[in-house]
């Protein structure tokens, strides 16, 4: 009994999904909307990046990848890349995201 307890338990803390705050940002005249965010599993991450309410980025974590992971994708077909790094510090645990939108760093947000 005890052992179930304590599965079902981790199962409903690895479903737990961390958003980040909505950000803007302005490329080339045009306003971008920027949130990510982050739904631990078991052993790895669900990670997505969305821009102006569309999905750009989503994909899975490495179970043994480090710190800091890149995800790449697409948004109205322009290359966005997602920098994602796990900082801890003394008594604070969070989640700082790189966005690169054509490359070029235009926000970083922290889940």
């Amino acid at each position: 009994m005890k052992i179930l307890v304590l599965v079902v338990g981790a199962l409903l803390l690895a479903a737990c999904t961390q958003q980040s705050q909505e950000e803007y940002s302005t490329v080339d005249g045009t306003r971008l909307s920027i949130s990510a965010e982050l739904t631990p599993g078991i052993v790895d991450a669900e990670f997505v990046l969305i821009m102006n309410g569309k999905t750009a980025i989503k994909g899975r974590t490495q179970p043994f990848g480090g710190t800091s992971q890149s995800f790449s994708g697409f948004y109205e077909n322009v290359p966005v890349t997602a920098r994602v790094t796990r900082v801890q510090k003394f008594l604070s645990n969070y989640i700082l995201v790189d966005v690169f939108y054509r490359g070029q760093l235009i926000e970083t947000l922290t889940i």
